[in-house]
């Protein structure tokens, strides 16, 4: 019987290595950026609200005020409740934490008379503004179930955001969320007005509107689990990496071990797996 050895594939594993630490930065970006939001309801803000509730308004006070308010900026440990430096000057410039705007601006009342087309504007704004109102609030009770003040593990507060924000942005998380979201904006075009929706069904314009409003918002939670904190405040972002840089380099460590397996000789792989063991070992004490 002949034993075919495995030849070293050094090129492989230096790809391998490269892709490694892309992953292993997509996991530590992604899971700093959840770390920031699900810690957002701990910063309190001008006007007595949380960050979050600026970031992810449920108010329709919000989406339709009486007075435009002037936004002010806030006050990072691991998941410290402190030391916010909010960029709000660069949020404000791409819509985020600002009260009205299109196209709830366009929403007008107590006019005895509105016409055909201003009922039809008031229709959508609503319609618009309901839809996010329903999915930020979920999206805000599931980063509460994740926040430090809500459990008592601490365990779980550090090592879940790693494994539950790289799943939110799977493949099969995004169809599943804008299934939902799609689902969410006919239910808010019906409880706006039953009448416009099926009108606006026959005459496309409710398709073209649910639609519309489901992309730009899965394109906005995308943007959110991604580059949102980072605008918001790269310091605590950084700061936030920099606490949990220790587990980032084990898992590092851990899948290039794992590409050795593929791309080296076995004793070169055996060899560094134990090395890596006695190197975590060593971490912990």
């Amino acid at each position: 019987m002949t034993i075919i050895k495995k030849k070293n594939e050094w090129s492989g594993f230096g790809i391998a290595i490269l892709l490694c630490l892309v992953i292993t930065t997509v996991i530590g970006i992604s899971g700093a950026n959840f770390i920031y939001m699900t810690t957002a309801m701990n910063s309190i803000e001008s006007g007595g609200t949380t960050l979050l509730d600026k970031l992810l308004p449920t108010n329709k006070k919000n989406y339709f005020p009486q007075h435009k308010k002037t936004q002010h900026g806030g006050s990072a440990s691991c998941v410290a409740n402190k030391d916010y430096s909010t960029n709000w000057s660069m949020l404000s410039n791409i819509g985020v934490g600002t009260e009205g705007g299109w196209p709830y601006n366009i929403y007008k009342e107590n006019i005895i008379y509105n016409g055909v087309i201003q009922n039809l504007k008031n229709w959508f704004s609503m319609t618009v503004a309901n839809s996010y109102i329903t999915n930020r609030t979920i999206l805000k009770k599931w980063l509460t179930l994740f926040n430090p003040k809500s459990r008592e593990d601490s365990w779980f507060i550090s090592l879940a955001p790693f494994i539950v924000a790289p799943l939110m942005l799977s493949i099969f998380s995004l169809i599943a969320i804008f299934i939902y979201i799609y689902f969410s904006s006919w239910y808010s075009a019906f409880k706006t007005g039953v009448g416009h929706t099926l009108f606006g069904m026959f005459f496309f314009y409710s398709w073209i509107t649910t639609s519309c409003v489901s992309i730009v918002q899965i394109l906005q939670y995308l943007s959110i689990m991604t580059i949102l904190p980072l605008i918001a405040d790269s310091t605590r972002i950084k700061n936030i990496i920099g606490c949990n840089l220790k587990s980032l380099s084990l898992l590092f460590g851990f899948l290039v071990c794992g590409s050795s397996l593929i791309y080296l000789e076995d004793v070169i792989s055996i060899t560094m797996f134990v090395a890596f063991s006695l190197m975590v070992v060593k971490s912990f004490f």
